[in-house]
C-alpha cells in the first residue's frame, strides 16, 4: 500500500510539472496550483477499473478548458503532450529503480 501511494504521488507531481511546461509552450495559461488540483482529480478518476482511463482523459480536457478558458483543440494538444512526456518520464524513472 505504501509503495502504491508513493508511486501515485510521484505520478501526480511529474504530470503536473509536464503539464506546466506544456502550458508554457502553448496558448493555454494556468498556474501550477490549479494544475496540481486538476491532475490530482484526474488521477483519482483514473483509478476506476475498466473505464477510468477514458473518463480521466475526458475530465482532464474538460477541467483544463474550464480553468484556462482555452478552446478544445489547444487543451487536447496540451493533454496529449503531457501524457506522452509523463509516460516517457515514468518509464525512465522505473528503469532506474528496477
Amino acid at each position: 500500500m505504501g509503495t502504491s501511494s508513493i508511486i501515485f504521488c510521484i505520478d501526480v507531481i511529474i504530470t503536473s510539472l509536464c503539464m506546466y511546461v506544456a502550458t508554457k509552450l502553448s496558448f493555454v495559461k494556468a498556474d501550477l496550483k490549479a494544475l496540481l488540483v486538476i491532475v490530482s482529480l484526474v488521477s483519482v478518476v483514473a483509478l476506476i477499473p475498466t473505464i477510468g482511463w477514458v473518463l480521466s482523459l475526458c475530465l482532464f480536457i474538460y477541467l483544463l478548458m474550464k480553468v484556462t478558458n482555452a478552446n478544445l483543440i489547444d487543451c487536447f494538444w496540451v493533454v496529449a503532450f503531457t501524457k506522452l512526456v509523463t509516460f516517457m518520464a515514468l518509464l525512465m524513472l522505473g528503469s532506474l529503480f528496477a
